[in-house]
């Protein structure tokens, strides 16, 4: 991870993001969460998220609102990991879309929403892709073993985080820090999470390339209106 931005007041001591306790969210899920259970210490956590892409992030040439969004998860354990039973839902707790292959230590994996939309098709399941609404919303991650449902953990965003081309992740990758990634597009807000001035990174670590420069507090109260 390359951390070359001024860290400020805020963002030293980092914010923890917002996630509903698992009892919220087998409440929430209603028929799709059956027998779901809270699965303790797994390696697999979701990264990084873009809701409001302005481009085209997928790379097939087109920019489509439901095929540019993504998701990315990540291997924080030291060990490879099967992605086969690795499922996204989305707020409406329908799955959005199940992961394959193997994911290596501290390697990063990204669904697009195009990925997602074929999916849907492909199993039967309603066909909307990610389906991250642009106002805020959730995305979670579950397990399938055997049968069970497995609820991992999930994300909820806010509104300022789900601006064009803005995407939400945890820096450094894999950590309990989220932040906003606002290269293309500023965040100079007091809500938190914070912008961080780095470049949305689907599928590879953040690299910062703003210049560091030293913050006083003077310059923070000043960004933040304090």
């Amino acid at each position: 991870m390359h951390f070359l931005f001024p860290i400020t007041g805020r963002l030293a001591f980092g914010h923890r993001f917002r996630k509903r306790n698992w009892l919220c969210g087998l409440v929430c899920a209603g028929v799709l969460l059956a027998g779901a259970v809270p699965a303790q210490g797994d390696d697999i956590r979701l990264n990084e998220l873009m809701a409001d892409p302005a481009s085209d992030w997928d790379g097939d040439g087109v920019f489509q609102f439901r095929d540019d969004e993504w998701v990315e998860i990540i291997n924080v354990g030291v060990a490879p990991v099967s992605l086969t039973g690795y499922r996204l839902a989305s707020a409406d707790t329908v799955w959005r879309y199940e992961f394959s292959g193997t994911l290596e230590p501290g390697q990063m994996k990204v669904v697009y929403g195009s990925q997602s939309y074929a999916w849907e098709q492909a199993t039967g399941n309603p066909a909307f892709g990610l389906r991250l609404t642009n106002t805020g919303g959730e995305i979670t991650l579950w397990k399938i073993t055997g049968g069970t449902s497995q609820f991992l953990e999930s994300y909820a965003y806010l509104d300022h985080e789900a601006e064009d081309n803005r995407s939400s992740g945890r820096f450094p990758d894999g950590t309990d820090a989220w932040h906003i990634f606002d290269a293309l597009n500023p965040y100079t807000g007091g809500t938190a999470p914070f912008g961080t001035g780095c470049n949305p990174s689907p599928g590879a670590e953040v690299i910062c390339l703003v210049p560091t420069e030293p913050s006083t507090w003077g310059r923070l109260r000043a960004r933040y209106g304090r």
